[in-house]
C-alpha cells in the first residue's frame, strides 16, 4: 500500500511484538508503514541479549518484564500487557526462545488477548546432507565428548564450527579434544579462570552478524578446515548458507532440534500476520 491505512477511531489498537529476530524487525517496519498511529501503535520488546541491536520502526522497549514489581516471567508480562493496554500480541522471538514463548502464550490466553506466533519454517534435510539430529545442547555436547574423547575412533583433533549462539556455550567447554571455531553476534563473556583450562583455551572466536553467503561460508570452512558443523535448526535464509556449505563439502552437521511447544496460531510469513492484523482492527 502506498499510504497508511486510516479510519476514525477514539483509541488505536496497541500491538506488542516480542522481537529480537529479523522477522520481528521486518514486521514492525511493515506495520508502521501501512497503519496510521490513529489505527495502530506498534511496540517492539527486545530482551537485550544483543549489545547493539538493530532498532525497528515504532516504539521500542529493551529488557525483561520485571518492572518495578520485580516480578518477571508470565506475571511480569501480564502486568505489562495490562498496564500498556495491549490489544494484540505477536511472539516473533527466536525459534529456540522456549521460555518466553511459553510465557507469552500463557499470558495472552489468560488475559484473552489475540495472539500469534511468527516463526520461520525449520530447515529440512536435503539430498547430500549428513545430519545428526539431537534434542538439545546438552545432548550435542555429550555427543562430541563421546565421539572424540571416549571412543577416540575419529579424528584426534576435529575442528568444530559452533554456531549455536552465546547462550549454552558452557555445555561445550569440557569437550577438550575438539578445536572450536565459535561464531557469535557479540563477543561471549567467558570466565577467564574456566577459559584457561577448558576447550576455549585455544578456540577461535568470530564476531559476525548475518546474513551470510555460500561463497563466504565455503571460504570460512576451507580456511579453518572445518570437519563438523554444530548448529540449531533456526530456519530462514539468513544463515542457511552454512548448511549448503556443509553439504557441498560433505561435512556432517550436528543439528539441535527445535523445542516442542504447545500448539497455537502459527504464522511463517509477515504477510499472514499483516492480514490477521488488518482483519482484527477493521472488523
Amino acid at each position: 500500500m502506498e499510504n497508511s491505512l486510516e479510519r476514525p477511531k477514539t483509541m488505536p489498537e496497541k500491538l506488542l511484538i516480542l522481537g529480537g529476530t529479523r522477522e520481528a524487525y521486518d514486521l514492525a517496519e511493515c506495520l508502521v508503514s501501512q497503519f496510521s498511529l490513529e489505527m495502530l501503535t506498534v511496540i517492539t520488546s527486545l530482551y537485550g541479549a544483543t549489545k547493539h541491536p538493530r532498532l525497528p520502526a515504532g516504539e521500542v522497549r529493551i529488557g525483561g518484564f520485571s518492572g518495578t514489581t520485580g516480578t518477571g516471567g508470565k506475571s511480569g508480562l501480564q502486568n505489562y500487557l495490562l498496564q500498556e493496554k495491549i490489544t494484540l500480541l505477536v511472539n516473533a522471538t527466536h525459534p529456540y526462545a522456549a521460555q518466553i514463548s511459553k510465557n507469552a502464550l500463557a499470558a495472552a490466553t489468560e488475559l484473552q488477548i489475540p495472539f500469534l506466533r511468527l516463526t520461520r519454517k525449520p530447515w529440512s534435510k536435503q539430498t547430500g546432507d549428513q545430519w545428526i539430529q539431537v534434542s538439545d545442547l546438552t545432548v550435542a555436547a555429550e555427543y562430541l565428548k563421546n565421539q572424540f574423547e571416549i571412543s577416540n575412533t575419529k579424528l584426534s583433533t576435529p575442528t568444530v564450527f559452533l554456531t549455536t549462539g552465546n547462550r549454552g556455550l558452557e555445555f561445550f567447554q569440557q569437550c577438550k579434544k575438539c578445536h572450536f571455531v565459535v561464531r557469535t553476534v557479540d563477543v561471549p563473556e567467558l570466565d577467564e579462570s574456566v577459559t584457561r583450562v577448558s576447550a576455549w583455551s585455544d578456540a577461535t572466536f568470530l564476531q559476525r552478524r548475518g546474513p551470510f553467503t555460500l561463497e563466504s561460508e565455503l571460504a570460512l570452512f576451507q580456511q579453518h578446515r572445518i570437519t563438523l558443523l554444530v548448529t540449531k535448526n533456526s530456519g530462514g535464509d539468513s544463515t542457511y548458507a552454512k548448511i549448503e556449505a556443509a553439504r557441498k563439502m560433505k561435512i556432517p552437521v550436528l543439528i539441535v532440534e527445535r523445542p516442542q511447544l504447545n500448539a497455537f496460531d502459527v504464522c511463517s510469513t509477515i504477510d499472514e500476520v499483516m492480514d490477521y492484523v488488518l482483519r482484527h482492527i477493521t472488523k
